[in-house]
């Protein structure tokens, strides 16, 4: 995803360092108060909101970046204009820049600044960030609330490795897919391929079609960007990247098999051998600039690729989406990437904030904001309820993707959620991106395997 990703390789570093300082000792965290005792109680109306304002006047604050993100901005956009005018709260989104949010993060989570109330995290960082957390599980089964609403690798992700708990509840998130030029597949009869072999033949095919590279992808080094099609074909081929004991599972023979078509895609050359440095956002301009006939990337850039202010014409007018090949024989499994809210137990506004969040990650105000494409600047495909997935009026207005979205994540995964995450991820990408550059899949995958060990043991 485009979004904060750009430069999150040294800010998962730093996190990763001050994690080390976490568990050794030199901070205790915060002290949580019980939230369900500071919510008040009352009768409810629309999207569970408390009648009767009784937090009108209350200001709280949440930590998060990117606020001019389309869904994000639609979002603030709404709270002034709908949640503040029922409730009487004010909601001020601070937007730290992404280098140093999660560092942020550690600070207000691990540490207990006290400034938030409420913060947003990427999917990976919820086991760090759950020090900090209050647990949601008593106060949204008191509003009819579940985390059932959302597809299942979100439900991981919310409950940050503790499977009785969840810590935060997904606003933001979407499947990893299969972008193409539709008119290059119609010209050679041809259907999305469904395995990974079955991909490699097309690409043969479209290599060069038209002057474009066959496939963009994105093995360069920039905060684990290089591990999403890893990732998925690891998962698809039946291996993964840590086992049940937290031991680096990656060099079976099904990881090696797997490693080795995605780089296959490299070295057979159907991605251009630029693409060794490429992250995500140099692989999806090459298909916006009308110089890929294929990219893997996330559901929500289907609102960059179709808008022609944004893209060259003839591809915002030809374009064709659908899941990640898998394995013969195996089920495909994609990961499915979301991004968080919860309630922080520093905050001295917590009921407020409470209230904030069951609107914001509400299946209606989603739904809202799905079906309104009135402003390009608040415009978005992004759901992440299942319902909102199958709403038929929310298809009509989002290019069919939702649907195809909750088709994927049905099978998709999300990260170990380990507290080590950032620290392995880094390791990852430098290898794969040494075996985008030649070296030896089996020897490289060895090498990742021992350091990991020695993090995890440390």
């Amino acid at each position: 995803m485009r979004l904060a990703r750009r430069r999150i390789g040294r800010a998962s570093t730093a996190l990763g360092a001050a994690l080390v300082m976490l568990v050794s000792g030199c901070s205790a965290g915060p002290s949580p108060d019980d939230l369900p005792d500071s919510v008040a109680t009352g009768p409810t109306g629309e999207r569970g909101l408390l009648t009767g304002k009784p937090y009108d006047g209350t200001h709280i604050r949440l930590l998060s970046c990117c606020k001019t993100t389309a869904q994000f901005a639609a979002l603030q956009r709404r709270t002034e204009q709908e949640f503040t005018k029922k409730t009487g709260i004010t909601v001020e989104w601070a937007n730290i820049p992404y280098e140093s949010y999660l560092q942020k993060i550690v600070a207000e989570t691990a540490v207990g600044g006290g400034t938030y109330d409420l913060v947003v995290w990427p999917d990976a960082y919820g086991a760090s960030a759950k020090i900090g957390l209050q647990p949601l599980d008593e106060v949204m089964a008191d509003v009819g609330r579940s985390i059932e609403e959302f597809p299942p690798p979100f439900q991981q992700a919310a409950r940050a490795g503790d499977e009785d708990t969840v810590y935060g509840l997904p606003f933001r998130g979407f499947s990893y897919n299969y972008f193409y030029r539709e008119s290059e597949y119609e010209r050679l009869g041809m259907e999305p391929a469904t395995t990974w072999p079955e991909l490699g033949e097309q690409l043969k095919r479209l290599d060069g079609a038209d002057g474009r590279d066959a496939f963009a992808g994105q093995y360069g080094r920039g905060g684990g960007q290089n591990l999403y099609t890893w990732l998925s074909m690891l998962w698809s081929n039946g291996a993964d990247v840590l086992d049940a004991e937290g031991e680096p599972a990656f060099t079976t023979a099904e990881g090696v098999a797997a490693t080795e078509q995605y780089l296959s895609l490299l070295r057979d050359g159907h991605s251009p051998p630029a693409s060794t440095n490429w992250t995500e956002t140099d692989a999806t301009q090459a298909f916006e600039q009308n110089r890929s006939n294929s990219v893997f990337t996330w559901a929500w850039q289907m609102d960059d690729f179709t808008d022609p202010g944004k893209v060259q014409p003839e591809v915002s007018e030809d374009i064709g989406v659908a899941p990640l090949p898998g394995w013969e024989g195996k089920p495909a499994v994609t990961y499915g990437y979301t991004w968080l809210m919860g309630v922080l137990n520093t905050s001295g506004q917590q009921g407020a904030a409470w209230e904030y969040l069951k609107w914001v990650t509400h299946a209606d105000t989603e739904r809202d904001i799905a079906l309104d494409k009135c402003d390009p600047d608040t415009a978005t495909s992004v759901v992440v309820h299942t319902r909102n997935m199958l709403d038929p009026e929310v298809n009509a207005a989002n290019h069919g993707l939702p649907e195809l979205q909750e088709s994927t994540l049905r099978r998709a995964r999300t990260v170990p959620m380990t507290i080590d995450w950032p620290q392995i991820q880094d390791v990852l990408e430098v290898a794969i991106n040494e075996m985008a550059h030649g070296a030896d899949v089996r020897t490289k995958l060895d090498e990742a395997a021992a350091q990991i060990r020695r993090l995890v043991r440390r």
